[in-house]
């Protein structure tokens, strides 16, 4: 099933910029099992559960995320509470999809998002799309 998801450019760019202006910055639980050095692909059963990395050393970026609508953060360890940008017409306090996502995108992929744009995240079971809608 495929989810398609808007999001402002003026909003990205401002979490952006949080992002990139951070002393530090958080990683998403499989950057955190990949830095230590865990094979996402192996058996669960081949490692102990133990993670013995800080989670944090991440490279600017946005989480999506869909515990509470779908939204954008960024991935700043300290950040203002509601500084988040929704997806338009996801603005709840649902969750949409069976189960939450935490995905990270990478700050340098959306470099190029401005004010006036849009962003637009298309998901699937398999892969994130991105692309950028421009006025006019």
């Amino acid at each position: 099933m495929e989810n398609r998801f808007e999001f402002d450019g003026g909003e990205v760019r401002a979490l952006l910029d949080e992002s990139h202006a951070a002393r530090e910055r958080l990683m998403t639980e499989a950057q955190r099992l990949i830095a230590a050095g865990i094979d996402l692909a192996a058996d669960p059963g081949q490692w102990d559960g133990e993670v013995n990395h800080p989670g944090t050393g991440a490279p600017p970026g946005l989480w999506l995320m869909n515990d509470h609508g779908v939204y954008l953060r960024s991935n700043a360890r300290k950040r203002e509470a509601g500084s988040v940008a929704y997806a338009a017409g996801f603005r709840s306090g649902v969750q949409v999809g069976d189960e939450p996502m935490r995905e990270f995108l990478d700050g340098a992929q959306l470099a190029p998002v401005q004010a006036g744009d849009t962003l637009v995240v298309t998901v699937t079971e398999q892969k994130l799309r991105l692309s950028l809608r421009r006025p006019g």
